[in-house]
């Protein structure tokens, strides 16, 4: 009986020609995909900076840096050397007492992922109360507010709700009402373990603000001294136990560091963490 099907020769050479072929296609559709992917985040491994302020004879602005996926890494202020060489020193004559601030716009991007809005960096040369802070030093106020909003905060006598006290999860255990109590800042928090409520000299600390019962700013704040060790340092940051405002990103760590190529100090808020 007479078959209806010829026979088939298969070569094995074209099969594996054939094999190799679909597998490149597939891997460079695979590579192809993960790269879209990376370049659908336009945020991706970027550095984003603020517009630069003048201080003194130099200038400072904001910073901010993001991971290969686009999510904040640290939130910064770099003030120039120059700056801190040329700012008014405690002489009395140009300078009566009050505070020298110099505000400055975040990137838009960290107000999408973060709670900051702005920062504002204060200069005290002859430092403010309480008395253990009376030495020229440095506040860099990382605000959750806006700047319009802190700008209406009064003092203490006309302002109630400067006196407001956050509920106790929103805040680190450790950290207590000095009552300081700040027109255009708000009411200031402090650690009670910091080294100057010990027995030490002021040099750095950290500093939670609140308004109207609610968290407003962080704030690390810094001698003069202290930058002119050029210092490389770290710290961490104790964390509440809940927060205002979650899906957002905080900071775990807060670092004082001097860039000798660029000659300049940067403040900053980091290894954040989503909320």
């Amino acid at each position: 009986m007479c078959s209806i099907f010829a026979p088939v020769i298969i070569d094995p050479m074209k099969i594996n020609r054939i094999l190799f072929f679909s597998l490149a296609v597939s891997f460079l559709a695979f590579t192809t995909a993960c790269d879209n992917e990376e370049d659908t985040n336009p945020l991706a491994n970027k550095t984003l900076y603020g517009k630069s302020v003048a201080m003194g004879d130099g200038t400072g602005r904001t910073w901010a840096t993001f991971d290969v996926n686009g999510k904040p890494l640290e939130v910064g202020v770099s003030i120039s050397e120059e700056a801190v060489k040329s700012l008014p020193q405690d002489d009395h004559s140009n300078y009566e007492g009050h505070i020298i601030y110099y505000e400055m716009e975040l990137p838009a991007e960290v107000k999408q992922h973060t709670p900051f809005n702005h920062v504002v960096v204060d200069w005290n040369p002859m430092g403010h109360p309480p008395e253990i802070y009376q030495v020229p030093h440095f506040d860099a106020h990382f605000y959750m507010i806006t700047s319009e909003d802190r700008k209406k905060i009064g003092p203490d006598n006309l302002d109630p709700k400067i006196k407001e006290i956050p509920d106790a999860k929103y805040l680190p255990a450790d950290y207590i009402d000095i009552n300081v109590n700040v027109p255009e800042m708000g009411k200031h928090w402090l650690d009670k373990f910091t080294p100057e409520f010990n027995g030490h000299l002021f040099n750095q600390t950290f500093i939670y603000g609140s308004y109207a019962g609610k968290v407003s700013f962080y704030e690390p704040m810094f001698t003069l001294e202290y930058l002119q060790t050029l210092p490389n340092d770290t710290y961490t940051l104790k964390q509440p136990a809940d927060f205002l405002k979650r899906g957002l990103y905080y900071p775990t760590k807060y670092s004082i560091r001097y860039n000798k190529e660029k000659k300049e100090y940067n403040i900053s808020i980091g290894e954040m963490q989503l909320k």
